[in-house]
């Protein structure tokens, strides 16, 4: 009787949902910095960005050529195609572990320069906003559980497969040296 081999702490199902949902919400984000200012307040495209009218990096970063706005929309591009291509191959497939943690080291690590881009620079960019909407529309989102709490938990359940996934190996490659090998 054939049994089947546990599942890794990396195939959880609800991985897979998390990259491609994710990946969907980024990929909005994708368009409202790649298409300003047609997609800020007043553009013809802002109906489709009606959310962002508070949204963090606003008229003043556009204006001024702030580019960082664009080069960490560029780095979610990256982030995004590497959580489709974990899709695309299932959590199964051998790739699909280093895959996704490579891209949830760019989800935390990028979220984590999203903050300290602001502290270092005494809230430049964020300035603007009420506490009320910086709190609701940039703390929470980054920190409650969205873009920290959830890629940090799958960066950590990823580790441990590829460390596990590296210490069989090392017993093998032992074993192979000390011509025990089978």
């Amino acid at each position: 009787m054939a049994t089947s081999s546990p599942t890794k702490p990396s195939q959880q199902y609800w991985i897979w949902w998390w990259f491609l949902i994710s990946s969907l919400v980024v990929t909005w984000d994708i368009g409202y910095c790649y298409l300003r200012p047609r997609s800020m307040p007043g553009g013809d495209l802002a109906w489709i960005w009606a959310p962002y009218a508070k949204y963090i990096y606003g008229f003043e970063a556009l204006e001024t050529k702030n580019g960082f706005t664009n080069a960490q929309t560029t780095l979610n591009v990256i982030e995004s195609l590497l959580n489709f291509w974990y899709c695309y191959l299932g959590a199964k497939h051998p790739l699909a572990v280093l895959i996704g943690f490579t891209s949830v080291v760019m989800t935390v690590s990028k979220t984590l320069l999203y903050w300290f881009q602001e502290y270092f620079c005494d809230y430049c960019s964020a300035g603007h906003n009420t506490l009320s909407d910086a709190f609701w529309f940039w703390m929470v989102p980054n920190v409650g559980e969205i873009w920290i709490v959830i890629p940090g938990y799958i960066l950590y359940l990823f580790a441990q497969d590829l460390a596990g996934s590296l210490l069989v190996a090392d017993r093998a490659t032992r074993q192979v040296r000390n011509g025990k090998a089978h």
